[in-house]
């Protein structure tokens, strides 16, 4: 049987299965909301997971370069798993039903629509920024500015952050 298989199949259709999927730009990240936990399926057939209640931080990204280049990006950190194994979801903010993941971002206490509109503005005009963070689970306003500046002054490029490559094989919520 398998002898058969090998005579229908060429070897190089095998190779190219084995292979991992690219990325078709055309084909958009899609967001499924659920009542315990988001899912991002990526147009290269894989997808991120995390659950509502261990968000810890929600970031918005507009940089220059790629992956990122061109779009505003939506990186949610959770908290990390028992193993210390970093969890999170990367969704451009023109994801299939990105309006909806949005609507219950802002809907956490806190939340920063100013920093969020700030990004989208700068992402519209093609210029780049500094990461901001639009929310942190427990920090008030004030305390999430504070944090913003801390943050700008330890990464001095936001674009190496382990949740912020796309396609990344250390990429947190892969399934």
């Amino acid at each position: 049987m398998i002898s058969w298989l090998r005579k229908i199949l060429p070897a190089g259709n095998r190779a190219q299965a084995s292979r991992a999927r690219s990325v078709d730009p055309g084909q958009p990240f899609v967001v499924n909301l659920y009542d315990d936990r988001l899912v991002v399926h990526r147009p290269d057939g894989q997808r991120e997971e995390l659950e509502w209640d261990v968000i810890e931080r929600v970031v918005v990204r507009v940089s220059n370069r790629e992956p990122w280049a061109g779009k505003a990006w939506l990186i949610l950190v959770g908290d990390p798993k028992s193993n210390g194994t970093p969890r999170g979801c990367v969704v451009p903010l023109d994801a299939a039903n990105h309006a909806a993941l949005l609507e219950r971002l802002q809907a956490f206490p806190g939340f920063n629509q100013q920093k969020l509109d700030n990004a989208l503005s700068d992402a519209a005009a093609g210029k780049h920024r500094t990461d901001a963070n639009c929310w942190k689970r427990g920090a008030q306003p004030a305390e999430s500015d504070a944090m913003d500046a801390m943050d700008t002054m330890g990464n001095a490029s936001n674009d190496s952050n382990p949740f912020a490559q796309p396609g990344s094989a250390h990429e947190p919520g892969k399934h």
